[in-house]
């Protein structure tokens, strides 16, 4: 069941190949980005290797073209996805091409011609892919964080490049991410790739998001969200239930995530708002554990489910609710 917008505002479906293609529903949490290593926007061998997007630069006007080929909570055909092991193109991610490139040898080849190079790309275009993180956050809840190396081109080649996820962690990943990272994939795009100047326009712990967007969604408040520490919280959860009564080990970090459990409809609203992370508390997050866990098919059990906080679901409430960020 998708639960955003499906189109991104603007984008041409002149090429679309979902009717043409199968693809799994999803409900997105990640985007990969890609770089094209062409000039002009690509055939993807008629759809059969297309992404959800590409956005193509026109230099006169200095914005991007936005053209869509899949919609956003169906999975498109741009990674390999080898058959018995992780999932890759199925597995909640929105997948974003650049026509450029990020090859220094053929940005040099190019050299008489313009065009798009990751490591460098005009304000503009850093401007327009912000305002699509922005949108992916706003609409469908993608979280503007990364916290990963873009490695520059050729180093970023390979399987074993150094950056590129292990199969627990990609499975866990929430965020923005490269080609680069993903598992049983050997490309190296986008290379060096401005990840952290793009997520700071999209507005990634700031109360704006990005200047001069047209898709910032009217009516949002944009908040600065409350960034909470996963080991302040594990702390709380094993000290205040057997605590005094009303004591609180680490209010600021645990009222977010009472706000996002109540959200959700894991707490009441009378059990929450002190800081304590009581029994209670920790009975409303066991219970969201054990629905992130059965949501997503991840068999969690024991002390996965035990309401003590962990990494992955603690990402995920952030990323479900909007109340908090956590803290890296």
């Amino acid at each position: 069941m998708s639960t955003g917008p499906q189109k991104y505002p603007g984008a041409s479906t002149a090429h679309w190949y979902q009717s043409k293609f199968s693809s799994d529903a999803m409900e997105t949490n990640v985007v990969v980005w890609h770089s094209t290593e062409g000039t002009t926007l690509p055939d993807y061998d008629g759809g059969s290797v297309a992404p959800n997007l590409t956005a193509v630069p026109d230099f006169k006007a200095e914005k991007l073209l936005w053209y869509q080929h899949f919609d956003v909570d169906r999975s498109s055909r741009a990674l390999v996805n080898l058959t018995g092991g992780v999932e890759t193109n199925t597995l909640n991610v929105v997948q974003v091409e650049i026509v450029g490139t990020c090859d220094p040898v053929t940005h040099k080849k190019w050299a008489g011609s313009r065009h798009l190079y990751m490591p460098s790309l005009p304000d503009w275009v850093i401007r327009d892919l912000a305002a699509f993180a922005r949108w992916a956050h706003d609409t469908n809840g993608v979280p503007l964080v990364s916290g990963l190396e873009f490695k520059a081109y050729d180093a970023s080649y390979g399987a074993r490049n150094g950056v590129r996820m292990s199969a627990s962690r990609w499975e866990s990943f929430h965020g923005h991410c490269g080609h680069q990272h993903v598992p049983e994939n050997d490309h190296g795009d986008p290379g060096a790739f401005p990840m952290a100047a793009i997520l700071a326009a999209a507005g990634a712990g700031s109360a704006h998001a990005p200047a001069g967007s047209s898709h910032a969604p009217a009516g949002s408040s944009g908040a600065v969200k409350p960034k909470v520490s996963l080991g302040r919280l594990i702390d709380a959860a094993h000290k205040d239930p057997e605590a005094a009564q009303g004591h609180a080990s680490h209010p600021a970090d645990v009222k977010p995530v009472e706000a996002a459990l109540v959200k959700l409809g894991y707490l009441k609203a009378t059990y929450a708002g002190d800081g304590t992370f009581g029994s209670m508390t920790v009975a409303a997050y066991g219970k969201w554990q054990q629905a992130y866990s059965t949501a997503h098919g991840l068999g969690w059990s024991g002390t996965a489910v035990n309401g003590i906080p962990g990494a992955a679901s603690l990402k995920a409430l952030a990323s479900a609710t909007g109340k908090f960020a956590v803290a890296a």
